[in-house]
Order: structure tokens, then sequence, then C-alpha cells
């Protein structure tokens, strides 16, 4: 598929399909229409490697790491160790971040039900 359909699909700007492509995270092939430009041509895998970019960047991975993992991946259906580990290690990420933002809604709440009604006590501390 050409670009403005690929970006449609993947759900990301063509400005950023446009910059992973320079950071070397997709590879389209390049068509022989267009003359002068020619046309970048993406596959199914490119759009695997897209949801994969979406992916790691809601985990707030840089670019430079996912491009590592994305490497590491062989897209053939066979996970190897190191990518496990990887996985893993994202996993423990999340579970981390999401422990944090618990607190922090515990602590919205809190103050919510105290600036309501300041005589249930004192204003919660803000949260370490």
């Amino acid at each position: 598929m050409m670009i403005a359909a690929f970006a449609r699909e993947s759900r990301l700007s063509v400005d950023a399909v446009r910059l992973y492509v320079r950071r070397g995270l997709l590879h389209p092939e390049i068509g022989t229409k267009g003359g002068l430009r020619p046309y970048q041509i993406f596959s199914a895998l490119d759009l695997e490697k897209a949801r994969i970019i979406r992916a790691g960047q809601a985990l707030g991975l840089p670019l430079k790491e996912i491009g590592v993992f994305i490497n590491k991946r062989a897209f053939d259906g066979e996970e190897d160790d190191v990518v496990i580990a990887f996985l893993e290690e994202q996993r423990n990420r999340v579970t981390g971040r999401i422990s944090e933002l618990e607190r922090l809604v515990s602590f919205v709440d809190a103050k919510i039900a105290w600036l309501k009604d300041p005589s249930i006590g004192a204003s919660p501390p803000y949260p370490q």
C-alpha cells in the first residue's frame, strides 16, 4: 500500500511514517512509478512493525530502543530469549507505572473530597 493508505491503516501521520523510514524502523519497497519521486510501497510486515512502534511509544520507549527490539525480532513467529526478556522488562515497567498512577488517583480523589469538605480533616499529603 502507498504511504497515505499505510498511514491511515497504521493510525500514524504521514510525517511519522516518513520519520520511521528515515530512522530505519520501516523498510518499504520502492516502486518504479513516480518518475523523480518513486513511490514507497508498504507491506503487511511494515504494518506489524508500525503497531510495535506505537506500542513501544505508549510504553514510553525511545525510538532507538524500539528499533533494537524490531531488529531483534525475526517476525517469523518465533520469539527468542532476548525478546522474551525484553518484553518481561517492559511488562515490569508498565506494572510499576500502573502502581504509581493508582497512588496518584487515590491522592487526587482524597484531595477532591477534602476540597469539597475541609472539615473531614487535614489536606491529604502529596504522594512521594
